[in-house]
């Protein structure tokens, strides 16, 4: 069997088996990706095997099946870690640390936040997993470490301008200075967030819809 072979095996394995999923046929679908795995242990094929490790436990995990779901994936990540595949690396840690955060594993959670962010490429990234440092801090107390990650994520995306997720980061952040009997900091955010709606209905939408969400009165 030669490399195009190969190759157009593990496509149609990986497609029966993505249909299964989509269909709810979460047992199938994990059958279909061993199958895919065991072959690519036999051949030494590491990085395909991480990939077949994460994407069973994006099975396990569709499924409801938290444990099995992060078993696999910490696989995977170990797998991706060692091969340097840092946006696979990323995108493994950040799944991990929402199956933790689900688990009330906020500690666990918080570390693969972190090095998720260590590896950061790019604003855009930096910015959405300061925000989830924020939330999660925010969470469970850790006032201060939230209201820093709040700020650092403004930062990156005030600088890439999307005004969407500084919008949202600017809500969530005053619900936190709320938190903190911090009134006059709050009604700065929310005013600030309140300015970018301007002339843009889509963002006047989300600006409503986030002020409820969050408990905010704009």
């Amino acid at each position: 069997m030669d490399a195009k072979e190969i190759a157009a095996g593990f496509k149609k394995i990986n497609e029966m088996a993505m249909k299964a999923m989509g269909a709810g046929e979460y047992k199938e679908a994990i059958a279909i990706f061993m199958e895919g795995l065991a072959l690519e242990e036999k051949l030494g094929l590491d990085v395909p095997m991480a990939e077949s490790y994460a994407n069973i436990g994006n099975v396990y995990l569709s499924a409801g099946e938290l444990e099995e779901a992060q078993n696999h994936l910490v696989k995977a990540q170990k797998i991706f870690q060692k091969a340097s595949k840092t946006e696979n690396f990323i995108a493994t840690s950040l799944t991990i640390a929402a199956i933790m955060e689900e688990k009330g594993d906020d500690t666990g959670a918080q570390k693969q936040l972190d090095s998720a962010l260590r590896l950061a490429r790019n604003g855009e990234q930096r910015g959405s997993i300061l925000f989830r440092v924020a939330c999660l801090n925010q969470k469970i107390k850790n006032n201060y470490k939230a209201q820093e990650a709040y700020g650092r994520a403004l930062m990156e995306m005030e600088r890439l301008n999307r005004k969407s997720d500084v919008l949202l980061c600017l809500l969530a952040r005053a619900s936190l200075f709320l938190q903190m009997d911090r009134q006059m900091l709050a009604s700065r955010d929310i005013a600030r967030a309140k300015s970018l709606t301007l002339g843009n209905e889509i963002l006047q939408e989300q600006y409503v819809n986030a002020l409820a969400e969050l408990g905010l009165e704009g």
